[in-house]
């Protein structure tokens, strides 16, 4: 898939043994991939073996797909507590075995009576904290293994319902009819099935629902329309250029910033004492501990880590010694 593929290959930018790069990538994924081609793509362009995702996407849905590169993939758990946006299509009148257009359609009632009053009134219902049961053509795991390797071997398992959060839902558009097409904006947390809301919808209105079509548009600070497709990726003079800082997914976290013998001694993983509070800081000492990313004199980020009272001490480096 690479138009890399064939050329003359480079001596010098062979896949690394260790971490070299540190930084992520706001990938937008097409559609007709999975997650994982699209990461084994990214991994051969960048020529880092340390690449890794937060969150799939399935094959036939695309959009923002944050990459964590090298040393920030330690960074993965922030963007999970990312909120998500998702663009979708519902289809009503309709199911299928797997809740998208993967599996066979079939018909189950007409939804030629929906209003647009109706499809809106019925989603408020699953606004908020919701229970939802995983789908077998998932990557959640049984006994060690993806539900969606059980399903293409046509075993069925049992699942447990999990609570998921739906911010909010937006109906940005309904074509009505014998199948009926619900186009909405989804703003929801970690481990929201969007075929289970289509699924979930129609049983609601006793139609039946399926997922239609799916992108997701926002990841926390990733936007969509500042994302790089695999095929700039693959065309980059230098792929390496298009990597964002790794503490482009901690711009929530307060930052403290530590100079001499204490930022030497935080990228040996040890704690310091620290001279001076800062200022936006203080509001957040309530006799725990802070969350904080530290920097160093030039800037670039350390470590992650706790603060307490005038004691810092890292959990997760960025930049050792000598990196």
């Amino acid at each position: 898939m690479s138009p890399r593929s064939g050329t003359v290959p480079n001596p010098l930018r062979e896949v690394s043994s260790g971490p070299q790069l540190t930084g992520v990538l706001n990938l937008a994924k097409p559609e007709g991939i999975t997650s994982f081609a699209a990461i084994r793509e990214a991994r051969q362009v960048l020529q880092e073996r340390h690449v890794g995702h937060a969150g799939t996407l399935d094959p036939a849905a695309s959009g923002v797909l944050p990459l964590c590169v090298g040393r920030a993939t330690r960074l993965v758990e922030y963007i999970l507590r990312q909120p998500k946006t998702y663009h979708a299509r519902l289809r009503l009148g309709q199911v299928t075995e797997t809740g998208d257009l993967e599996g066979e359609v079939r018909t189950v009632a007409s939804a030629g009576h929906l209003t647009e009053g109706d499809v809106a009134e019925a989603l408020t219902h699953f606004v908020g904290l919701v229970q939802q049961v995983p789908p077998m053509h998932s990557a959640v795991r049984h006994q060690g293994r993806h539900l969606y390797e059980l399903a293409r071997q046509g075993v069925t398992v049992e699942r447990k319902a999990r609570t998921a959060e739906i911010h909010s839902i937006q109906l940005r558009r309904f074509t009505p009819g014998e199948v009926a097409e619900a186009e909405v904006q989804v703003v929801c947390g970690k481990g929201t099935y969007l075929r289970v809301l289509a699924t979930d919808l129609g049983e609601l209105l006793k139609v039946g629902g399926v997922l239609a079509w799916l992108e997701r548009t926002e990841y926390g600070p990733f936007r969509l329309s500042e994302s790089v497709t695999l095929e700039q990726l693959q065309l980059a003079e230098d792929p390496r250029a298009l990597l964002l800082p790794p503490e482009f997914v901690l711009d929530t976290v307060p930052r403290l910033d530590l100079l001499g013998s204490s930022a030497v001694a935080v990228q040996r993983g040890q704690g310091v004492w620290i001279q001076r509070m800062p200022q936006e800081l203080e509001s957040q000492q309530s006799g725990g501990a802070t969350e904080v990313r530290v920097h160093g004199p030039d800037g670039r980020l350390l470590a992650v880590g706790e603060l307490l009272g005038m004691r810092f001490k890292p959990t997760k480096v960025l930049l050792p010694m000598g990196g």
